[in-house]
């Protein structure tokens, strides 16, 4: 038996014969009727003899083609296609109703499709250039050949697929080699979201038209990419419409999907993708050598890709680590980059947090830099404003900024700390003992000291700031009173706190009580409270600080 399959609209369409004569053609009165007006009344027919089967052309107008040839008379084997005009046919060869696929023979070109492991590509790529001496097989050496073949593609794009690039350069060069190499109409590269866990297309190449413009537009078989995905196989198909192994796969029917050649991206157990080439014109356009060429290139080009990807997570978090390392201890900022690679993106989403402000000024910076030159003042603050922030990250506090020569610090933000007022009072009686020592170094200039308040509360925790230029700060009343207890409240070498604040470390530090006190720009009174020392207890170190040795 013997079938003729073409497409009629969205439709697939199936002539079956065993015997005699099928004339083709526009004509109510031909076997097939073709409604196409390229096709003459009495096109073409085709006889079955004692020497099989063969394509006759009825002196038609546009002429008859099998397999890209013009023909008058010629020969068909399974799998042929043809051209009435520009309509094509396909026709194969069936037994009982199905398509006759040589399993005994997986890798013959004649066997119509082919779905093999990727883990037998590795076989042939182990194989190396043997002598050939008298007595070796001829499959021995077609092999060798094959592999020799590969590998020296591989070789010429090996150096180009693995220099460090951004990951849509690499795409593009990937389908670039593909192409030169394979002869497909259009090919496509997909890769997994893994969100979603879809193949999502990347790269849409068509051979004739350039890059495709609109990635919704592709038409690819689903059946062909699940199982590639799934088996971790690479499929060759010389005619999907026709292979009972798909004849589920409806998207095959619908897109015309003829010969298709797909290969998973796949780097040792993992498939990050596909590659899909194909063409909906032509069957029996790609061979065995495609197919193996197609899966090693596919290989390299997940290795790539993973490589390229990598490239960019380092590069990523490097910025994220230089962005995050201005006003982060490296503690804290390794531990945000840990959490997930999206933290950091997270920083600029508002967010409600319970913390402590800190805000210290030098006494009297203003009068004092009036009798130093500008290098030396330069230098003086460099080296204050360093020794304190490296107190403030001990404690795993937040550099939110620095305001000429004062300091504002959170601790709370951006990870949560239960005990942030502690920190903060243990960072400032740290900040004065670590100044006092600084004075000490210091043979000559003036003396530097310092006012502190801290404030506890609830404040916004977000960046801050333009397109161009973003920093990381909190805002709400509790920054604008710790500022107030700094400036209105706090004497020099003083640590002053406001009433949340004293309520949280009662226990832990000795504190005297300053009164209520008025605040500019505030209706109502504060109680302040000033901290004289450090009562014990435990080691003295919060919880998830960093030691001295870290």
């Amino acid at each position: 038996m013997y079938r003729l399959t073409y497409q009629e609209g969205d439709t697939t369409k199936t002539h079956a014969f065993t015997s005699g004569e099928v004339i083709m053609g526009r004509s109510p009165e031909c076997q097939l009727v073709l409604k196409d007006f390229g096709i003459s009344r009495q096109h073409a027919k085709i006889v079955v003899d004692d020497d099989g089967v063969r394509i006759v052309d009825l002196k038609s107008k546009n002429g008859t083609q099998v397999n890209g040839v013009p023909v008058v008379e010629a020969r068909l084997k399974d799998g042929d296609w043809i051209l009435l005009a520009k309509f094509q046919l396909t026709f194969n060869k069936t037994l009982e109703g199905k398509v006759v696929l040589d399993e005994a023979k997986p890798l013959s070109e004649e066997a119509g499709t082919i779905i093999r492991s990727v883990g037998e590509l590795s076989k042939l790529l182990s194989l190396t250039e043997a002598p050939k001496a008298a007595g070796a097989k001829k499959a021995d050496v077609q092999e060798i050949e094959k592999s020799n073949r590969i590998l020296k593609i591989l070789t010429e794009v090996a150096k180009s697929l693995i220099a460090v690039r951004p990951v849509d350069e690499v795409l593009e060069q990937v389908m670039d080699i593909v192409f030169e190499h394979i002869a497909a109409d259009r090919g496509f590269l997909m890769l997994n979201d893994d969100a979603t866990g879809q193949l999502i297309p990347k790269v849409i190449r068509h051979r004739n038209a350039g890059p495709e413009a609109d990635p919704g537009q592709i038409t690819i078989s689903k059946t062909i990419a699940d199982r590639v995905v799934r088996e971790r196989v690479a499929i060759l198909t010389s005619d999907a419409l026709v292979d009972p192994r798909f004849e589920s796969g409806q998207s095959i029917h619908i897109h015309g999907i003829r010969s298709a050649i797909c290969a998973p991206l796949w780097n040792q157990d993992q498939v990050i993708g596909i590659i899909h080439m194909d063409s909906n014109m032509r069957t029996n356009i790609f061979d065995l050598n495609d197919l193996d060429l197609l899966t090693a290139l596919a290989n390299y080009a997940a290795v790539a890709i993973e490589v390229s990807r990598l490239n960019q997570r380092i590069v990523s978090e490097e910025k994220k680590r230089e962005r995050l390392g201005r006003f982060l201890s490296p503690q804290v900022a390794n531990r945000i980059l840990q959490t997930s690679e999206s933290s950091s993106a997270a920083l600029g989403v508002p967010e409600a947090k319970e913390v402590s402000v800190l805000f210290a000024d030098i006494v009297g910076f203003t009068s004092m830099s009036e009798n130093m030159s500008p290098a030396a003042v330069a230098l003086l603050l460099n080296d204050y404003l360093s020794r304190m922030t490296d107190v403030i990250f001990q404690y795993e506090g937040t550099l939110d900024k620095y305001i000429g020569d004062a300091i504002m610090a959170v601790f709370g933000a951006p990870l949560d700390m239960p005990d942030h007022a502690f920190r903060a009072i243990r960072a400032a009686l740290d900040m004065r003992a670590g100044l006092e020592e600084f004075n000490s170094e210091r043979k000559e200039g003036p003396k530097i000291r310092i006012r502190i308040g801290i404030n506890s509360g609830n404040a916004v925790a977000c960046e801050i700031g333009s397109i161009n230029k973003k920093e990381y700060t909190v805002l709400g009343d509790v920054v604008n009173t710790a500022s107030r207890l700094e400036s209105s409240v706090a004497t020099p070498m003083s640590i002053v706190i406001g009433e949340n604040t004293f309520e949280a470390v009662k226990d832990r530090f000795e504190c005297t009580s300053l009164g209520a006190r008025p605040l500019k720009g505030k209706e109502k009174v504060v109680v302040a409270y000033e901290v004289l020392r450090y009562l014990g207890g435990g080691s003295g170190a919060p919880e998830g600080a960093a030691t001295e040795e870290a």
